[in-house]
Order: C-alpha cells, then sequence, then structure tokens
C-alpha cells in the first residue's frame, strides 16, 4: 500500500507588520507636511496657552491670597478668650458686616482647634501644627477640600503655640479657569484645524510642479517619448528640479539619438566589408581550381578585409564607451604617452619622419583612452602625408599637443565634419581607416574636459591640436646649504 503524502500548500504566512515610520514614509507628500505643520501648531498652541491659563490661574490665586491675609487680619482682632478647664480656650469670632466672609479656626501644636461660628471644620496637617508651634508671623497658604469644597487655606502663626487658619472658597476661581480652558481648547482646536487648511492648500501649490514632474515621467516611462518636456518658469527650488529634470531629458534624449545613430552608421559601415569578406569566403569552396596567385590574392584579401572589421569594431567600442567615470582617472604623465605614441608610429610608418618636442606635463586623465587618442591623431597624419615626408609632433607646457603633417591639408567643405562618426572626405575614402579616428579623439578631449582642433597650415599639411587641462606643478624643495 502506498503511502499519499499531502504537499498542498500551507496558509499563506502573514505579512510583516509595517511600523508608524514605514506607513509614514508611504504617506503622500502632501499630506505628510499638513501633519508635521498641525503637529507643530499643536505644540505651539499647547505651550502657548497652557502658559496663558496658568498666568490667569496664577494672577486669580495671588488676588484670593489677598484676600486671605485681609480676612486673617480681621479674624485675628475678633479673637477672644473664653474660660475653660484647662485654662484658657481662644475661640474666634466670625466676620461681622463689610468684612470677607471667610471660614476661621484656630489650632494649637497639637492638633486641637477651635472653630468660628457657621464655619465648617477645617483640616490640620502636618505643616499646619509647625506654624502653630513656630514663632508669631509663620505662615502657610495651601489648597485644601473641606465638607467637599475647594478652599484656598492661610495659617499663620499668632505665638505661644497658637496659629490662625483662615480660608476662602475657590469656586469661583475654578469655575472661571474652567470657562478659560474650553475657551482657550475652542480656540487652539480652530486654530490647529485653519493651519491645517493654510498648509493643505499652500502644499498643493508648492507640490504641483513634483506632480507634473511624476506624470511626465510616467507618461515617459510608459511612451519612451523623450521630447516631452516640463517647461517651468518658477525660479524657486522646484521650478529649477523641473529646469534640471529638462535638462536631464535633453541630454538623454541626445544620448540615445548619439547611440541610434551610432548602431545605424557602424551597421551600414559592416554592411561593405561584411559583404566582401562573404565573398572571398563563397570563392574558398573552388579555391583548389584557382591558380596560386589567385588562391594567395584571396587569402590575402580574407586577412585584410577581417584586420579591418577588426579594426572598425574596436572603434565602435572604444566610440560606445563614452565618457568614463571619474573613478578611473589618474594622474599620468603625458609626455611619456606622447613618446610611447611616436615610437608606435615610426614602426607603423617607416618611411616618414616624425620629429617630437616635449615638455614634462601630467594631467589628470585615463591614460588608456588618452594613448588612444594621441595614437589616432598620429595615425591620421601617417596616412595624409606623402612619402618619405614629415610629421611634426610638439607637447607644450600649457598641455597642448600638436601634430602637424606636411600633406594636401583638408578641404574647406570638409573642415566642419572631420569630427563627426563615420564622416571620410573624398580625398579619404581611398585610405584605409573607419572614419572614427577623430571621433574618437573628440570623445576623448571632452570626458577629460580638454579639447581638440584641426585645422590648415598657412604653408601646406594640417595642424591638429590636443588640449588637455594640465596638473599644478610642485613647487621645488629648497635644500639649505651649510
Amino acid at each position: 500500500m502506498t503511502a499519499v503524502t499531502d504537499v498542498s500548500p500551507g496558509p499563506e504566512p502573514a505579512p510583516p507588520k509595517r511600523g508608524l515610520r514605514h506607513r509614514l514614509r508611504d504617506t503622500p507628500l502632501r499630506l505628510r507636511l499638513v501633519i508635521a505643520a498641525a503637529l507643530a501648531v499643536l505644540l505651539a498652541l499647547a505651550g502657548v496657552l497652557s502658559v496663558g491659563l496658568y498666568e490667569v490661574r496664577r494672577e486669580l490665586r495671588s488676588s484670593v491670597d489677598s484676600q486671605l491675609r485681609t480676612a486673617a487680619t480681621a479674624a485675628d482682632r475678633g479673637i477672644v478668650a473664653l474660660p475653660s478647664l484647662n485654662g484658657t480656650t481662644l475661640q474666634p469670632r466670625a466676620p461681622e458686616a463689610g468684612q470677607i466672609a471667610a471660614y476661621v479656626q484656630l489650632i494649637n501644636s497639637t492638633g486641637d482647634k477651635s472653630t468660628a461660628d457657621n464655619s465648617p471644620a477645617l483640616p490640620i496637617g502636618a505643616a499646619d501644627k509647625r506654624v502653630a508651634a513656630g514663632p508669631s508671623g509663620g505662615e502657610l497658604v495651601e489648597d485644601v477640600t473641606a465638607s467637599g469644597t475647594h478652599l484656598r487655606m492661610l495659617t499663620v502663626g499668632l505665638g505661644s503655640n497658637i496659629a490662625l487658619q483662615v480660608a476662602l472658597p475657590l469656586t469661583s476661581v475654578d469655575h472661571q479657569v474652567g470657562h478659560l480652558r474650553r475657551v482657550f481648547l475652542l480656540v487652539g482646536l480652530v486654530g490647529l484645524l485653519l493651519a491645517a487648511a493654510i498648509v493643505w492648500f499652500v502644499a498643493g501649490a508648492a507640490l504641483r510642479p513634483v506632480r507634473r514632474l511624476t506624470s511626465a515621467a510616467e507618461e515617459i516611462a510608459a511612451t519612451r517619448d523623450l521630447t516631452h518636456r516640463i517647461a517651468e518658469t518658477r525660479g524657486d527650488e522646484l521650478g529649477r528640479l523641473a529646469l534640471s529634470f529638462d535638462s536631464m531629458l535633453a541630454a538623454l534624449q541626445t544620448s540615445v539619438g548619439a547611440q541610434r545613430q551610432l548602431v545605424a552608421d557602424a551597421s551600414h559601415e559592416l554592411r561593405t566589408p561584411l559583404a566582401s569578406l562573404r565573398t572571398n569566403v563563397e570563392v574558398l569552396h573552388d579555391l583548389d581550381k584557382l591558380p596560386a596567385q589567385m588562391r594567395e590574392d584571396v587569402i590575402a584579401g580574407i586577412v585584410a578585409q577581417l584586420e579591418e572589421l577588426t579594426a572598425l569594431v574596436a572603434d565602435v567600442v572604444e566610440l560606445a564607451r563614452g565618457d568614463e567615470p571619474a573613478v578611473h582617472l589618474e594622474d599620468v604623465s603625458y609626455e611619456r604617452i606622447v613618446e610611447h605614441a611616436v615610437a608606435r608610429a615610426r614602426r607603423h610608418w617607416p618611411e616618414l619622419r616624425f620629429i617630437l618636442g616635449s615638455s614634462p606635463v601630467m594631467v589628470r586623465a585615463v591614460p588608456a583612452r588618452l594613448d588612444r587618442a594621441v595614437n589616432n591623431l598620429l595615425d591620421n597624419a601617417g596616412k595624409f602625408s606623402p612619402a618619405r615626408g614629415q610629421v611634426d609632433v610638439a607637447l607644450f607646457p600649457d598641455g597642448r599637443l600638436t601634430v602637424r603633417d606636411h600633406g594636401p591639408g583638408i578641404p574647406a567643405d570638409a573642415l566642419p565634419h572631420v569630427f563627426e562618426r563615420f564622416y571620410r572626405s573624398d580625398e579619404a575614402r581611398g585610405l584605409p581607416g573607419s572614419g572614427l579616428g577623430l571621433a574618437i579623439v573628440a570623445q576623448v578631449a571632452d570626458s577629460h574636459g580638454g579639447r581638440v582642433r584641426l585645422s590648415n597650415a598657412v604653408d601646406g599639411g594640417a595642424i591638429a591640436e590636443l588640449w588637455l587641462p594640465p596638473l599644478p606643478t610642485p613647487a621645488p624643495i629648497e635644500v639649505p646649504v651649510g
């Protein structure tokens, strides 16, 4: 009997709980601004209203304290001595007409008390007993409750182990403070709602460019249309953000257009050598039937076409690299790169004379790319130089490299196009090359913060100039003598 295993999926695990911080981060920015502003206004109102309510309560209680002292003075004058079993007992009288209607009570340090007529018994605490036991004039003001009534009570030492207690109800004060608290709460709530409404509308107006940016980005992502622009005219930070977004779109559109053009041009340029190579390869089927000289010509043609394709692909790859990241830049010796490039050119063009004059120059560059640019300039000069001609190479301390040939020069109508990709003048179509050499030089110069220029010399030939910003030369260290 075969056991059956239940492989049905169990219940899906509950999604992890998200904290308040993560939930706020997913809240719309406009709502977050309103919440932040409301909290700030709430804290400010709470602080201001609390201070105001405290000051009002303090002033009202101060007024009650003044009344207590007045009532205590009047009650002190109305105290009389009554006989008792233990000697003399002090009995306060109730206030007379015109006096403050206060509750009056006499106490001693042991807690005995004598209460005026129609006055409730006032509570006696340890602090009140200490006032009674102390010297005359000592006092204590405190809040107490007697018979369910909230009172403000003053205890004054009279000497002889006796203290007078006078109390006034705080009902009126509590009522006024409670009323003010309700008014303040209402004012605070209205102010909070008003502030939230103002911030809501202000944030909406301020974030309108952000919404336009978001809509534009979503539209571009959906349609791949890089011609869309924001065209924001405001001059604040959001306006500058929109302007930067438009600049980024323009640069991206240019880059994508250049890539598409590069692919199209490369495809066009590769078509001819590939077709020729295919023709020669097809001839290999009948290679045994061909004369020896023709077989050698076919094989030599295939090798030459493969070298041409290799060089073309290398140039396309070099051009497609674009700007090197800044991390690849390093301090390099410009004159050493020029010297090595001239040495290679002399081996490649043995029938030409390369005259070099250089000065020590340090630049910030990608060594391999700078070497490729210098080599392309020398190769371009070699192609257009006459047999047994001369190429003059000079590197100046300001970072300027000049390469001059003594060939026919550049036609005037071709000068504006010499740095374009795959451009070849009519005079250059019969020469080897892909038309990418000078384009690579221009790209290297631009990515290194330099410039390149090609012009005709007055006495014949062409002059190419590649300038890169030189690094400052460190000051020589002075060694003290003696």
